[in-house]
């Protein structure tokens, strides 16, 4: 974990997201030897993310969780080699997004529609 509120929390949300739809391993922060600015990137299974985050700047809560969450399927997909979470009603891929101010994970088959707010994907899918 990092010294930032905001950026854990995230973490957090989508390691709950993870469990809740089997997904293996955990989920965090670490910033890569071949980093030499040392921003902290999301890293799963030994995989990074391409874009990477400082600790010590402020995150917006809601922009930072939908880009989290983001950065996770990124890493995830490639490290597993699927895509990841996906919709129960139509198996498309998910998309974080914020939609009126929130967090939310949507599917865009038929029509798109919100599938659960990101963290919590075993309270209703």
């Amino acid at each position: 974990m990092t010294t930032n509120k905001v950026l854990d929390g995230a973490v957090l949300a989508v390691r709950r997201d993870m469990e809740a739809t089997g997904v293996p391993g955990r989920l965090g922060f670490d910033s890569p030897e071949w980093d030499d600015l040392g921003y902290l990137r999301v890293e799963y299974k030994g995989q990074y993310s391409s874009y990477g985050l400082r600790a010590d700047e402020a995150h917006e809560p809601v922009a930072t969780l939908v880009l989290i969450a983001d950065l996770a399927q990124e890493v995830i997909a490639e490290q597993e080699g699927r895509i990841w979470p996906t919709c129960p009603a139509h198996s498309f891929g998910l998309h974080p997004e914020r939609v009126r101010g929130a967090a939310l994970w949507t599917c865009k088959a038929a029509g798109g529609h919100t599938v659960a707010a990101i963290g919590t994907l075993a309270d209703g899918s």
